[in-house]
């Protein structure tokens, strides 16, 4: 099949022909091409994109060695769960696992590259429809140049009891990583998804990460999203995740970055349907000259649909974060009810935090709509309680830690990756 496409676009060109993608799907691409090339490098009230480059040289055909420590890791937790996972190495998807009794049920897992090709009903359905190219810089780059995605539909009724795991990791060879996610959830389905991006070490700066989920839920479905991030110095890391959900659905995102790296990160729910439900639970650990921007936001349009957003965060050394707790309740949304809590724990004199909690309210009849937020060091009160009885003070401050940050952590869904969080977040607090 001969594909057309624009002079301007050689990337674009590129993934077209070794896909031989549809016609549909290049036009898309160079829409959102064309959109990202016009569009001015963002700006964010506490974070300054200015000076930040943006460099996409080639999309990878190829990937060698093997897994890092931490994908190993995560790998051997996602075949104990029950081994239904993509596996993506520097953009290249590396190995996609089905277990039968998923299969059976009518689950489609697949790269969404392969989606494309099998399923481009779903596909033209749904791509682009929760996370538009319009959006953003970054959003319009994933859009045009997305590669080394996963694709997940659940029919109609089916309850997963094994969660289906994504993992994206980039190497040292890397030239920057643009993964997609396409999530379907049908009607009366359940679904645990976890997925997780990773880059080995330190990286030259120019590189641009964008990483875009979309999460499409039916009436009465219910998913639990769990998304970790573990980020090295040097690239520009974007991150959107959102879930659209329908009447009486339920959507709860945890999330998890532990990370050195210059991170911009928005994961929003649109409860479009009444009786619609989300959380969203999430702790970021930043250390060395980490940078992070972290949004959590609630868009509520249906009537008495609820929402709850805990967010913690803990630095030490130089870095620094912004966590936004974003709900806007839509005239309309009558009966809407949300909470905000906020926490940000800083360790020692050079770290840097803001915690900033917005309520956008435009219906009059509101259930209930409340925030909370504080940005403090560790208690030496509590360090002093532990430390009369006979615990040393780096002990002490680790339990405290541990105290705030266990909750979420234990709320990702599936066992050995809990484990796996732990061991990074003992490793780069260096607590002991």
């Amino acid at each position: 099949m001969s594909i057309k496409t624009s002079a301007h676009s050689p990337l674009v060109a590129d993934l077209a022909s070794r896909f031989q993608e549809a016609p549909w799907l290049v036009q898309q691409r160079e829409r959102a091409f064309a959109l990202y090339t016009s569009m001015p490098s963002p700006k964010l009230e506490k974070t300054d994109l200015r000076d930040r480059p943006w460099l996409v040289e080639s999309i990878p055909s190829a990937t060698t060695g093997g897994a890092g420590a931490a994908a190993q890791a995560l790998l051997e937790g996602a075949k104990a769960a029950g081994g239904a996972y993509v596996y993506v190495r520097d953009g290249v998807t590396i190995e996609t696992s089905l277990p039968h009794s998923l299969a059976k049920q009518g689950v489609v897992l697949l790269d969404l590259h392969t989606a494309v090709d099998q399923h481009p009903e779903w596909v033209r359905r749904h791509l682009y429809s929760v996370v538009p190219a319009e959006e953003s810089k970054w959003a319009a780059l994933n859009a045009a140049l997305w590669h080394g995605g996963v694709f997940v539909h659940v029919p109609s009724g089916v309850r997963l009891e094994l969660p289906i795991h994504f993992i994206y990791e980039e190497t040292m060879t890397g030239k920057g990583g643009l993964p997609r996610s396409l999530i379907v959830v049908e009607d009366r389905a359940s679904l645990s998804f976890a997925e997780a991006y990773l880059c080995h070490g330190e990286r030259q700066e120019g590189v641009v990460h964008s990483a875009v989920t979309e999460l499409v839920v039916g009436p009465d479905a219910d998913v639990t999203a769990a998304c970790l991030s573990r980020y090295g110095k040097g690239p520009t890391n974007f991150f959107t995740r959102r879930a659209k959900l329908a009447d009486n659905a339920s959507v709860d995102w945890v999330i998890g970055d532990v990370s050195d790296g210059f991170t911009v990160g928005l994961v929003e729910s649109r409860l479009e349907g009444p009786g619609s439900k989300s959380t969203t639970r999430s702790f970021g650990v930043g250390y060395g000259r980490q940078r992070l921007d972290f949004t959590a936001s609630m868009d509520h349009f249906g009537h008495h649909s609820e929402s709850d957003i805990t967010l913690m965060g803990v630095l030490r050394g130089r870095a620094s974060s912004t966590y936004r707790s974003s709900t806007h309740i839509e005239r309309g949304a009558d009966e809407a009810s949300s909470e905000q809590h906020d926490r940000m724990l800083m360790l020692g004199s050079r770290a840097q935090a803001d915690a900033i909690p917005m309520l956008l309210i435009d219906e009059n009849d509101v259930q209930r709509c409340g925030h909370a937020a504080s940005v403090g060091r560790i208690d030496e009160n509590q360090v002093y309680y532990l430390m009369a009885r006979g615990i040393p003070r780096a002990e002490a401050e680790r339990m405290i830690i541990w105290g705030y940050l266990q909750p979420l952590v234990d709320a990702f869904p599936v066992e050995p990756w809990r484990s796996e969080v732990a061991s990074w977040i003992d490793g780069e607090l260096n607590l002991r």
